[in-house]
């Protein structure tokens, strides 16, 4: 899994799934099962110091420890944290964790001669 990454440090009981579910408003068997897919898909679309601004806020520490962390005064850590959780919820990364993206099957239009 993610043994030695930002996520395991401050998160070993919560898994990305269940973050992403919750975050999406839907349930976690909507959400691609590889944990290390989904840790890499919010990495490449957030900046380093929001991954772990939402990791650390996923973990339940005080925004006073997020913020002295990053380097952030509380209203810059606050709108911060607005701008990283608006990014995973884009269309981009939605779609790259297979959120409500049912599978497509092939139409049988019967012009088949």
């Amino acid at each position: 899994m993610l043994e030695n990454s930002l996520w395991t440090q401050y998160n070993p009981d919560k898994t990305i799934r269940e973050v992403l579910a919750r975050v999406y408003g839907c349930s976690a068997v909507e959400i691609g099962e590889d944990e290390r897919e989904l840790y890499a898909a919010l990495k490449r679309h957030l900046t380093k110091k929001e991954l772990k601004m939402v990791i650390m806020n996923e973990a339940g520490c005080a925004p006073e420890a997020i913020a002295e962390e990053v380097g952030l005064d509380a209203e810059a850590l606050r709108k911060a944290q607005y701008k990283a959780y608006r990014k995973i919820r884009q269309e981009k990364i939605r779609r790259e964790v297979n959120v409500g993206m049912p599978q497509e099957e092939p139409e049988d239009n019967g012009d088949e001669q």
